[in-house]
């Protein structure tokens, strides 16, 4: 499949459809510096997937990217090391070239790369 930045589209939900991973919580701030949680959080519309950047209940400062497909079955996931407790998703770029960054606590944030973000849809 081929995959363009114009597919993803920042949303707000509460909570996934489906089942959330072993060792994974839906966790979103209203901001980088305050504990209070965001219901609904940003989460990431890939075509008719969805990606969740979710935390790890061991607190590690990773998140648990967590691809859904249409009927909310996991399709795969994958850890991403530098942030947790997402409050922010900003898409960078266009077309088929681009990238997105996930902000979290304290203002940490990480990135994905289009294509890697498009890998994860197999």
């Amino acid at each position: 499949m081929a995959c363009s930045m114009d597919m993803l589209q920042v949303i707000k939900l509460g909570g996934p459809g489906g089942a959330i991973p072993d060792g994974m919580k839906v966790t979103a701030l209203q901001g980088p510096d305050t504990l209070q949680s965001a219901n609904p959080g940003p989460v990431l519309a890939v075509g008719g997937f969805t990606l969740w950047p979710m935390s790890y209940i061991d607190n590690r400062v990773s998140f648990g990217m967590v691809m859904y497909d249409l009927n909310w079955n996991v399709v795969t996931t994958v850890e991403k090391p530098g942030a947790r407790y997402v409050w922010q998703i900003t898409k960078n770029g266009s077309g088929a070239d681009g990238s997105v960054t996930f902000a979290g606590q304290a203002n940490q944030s990480v990135t994905m790369s289009l294509d890697e973000i498009c890998q994860m849809l197999t």
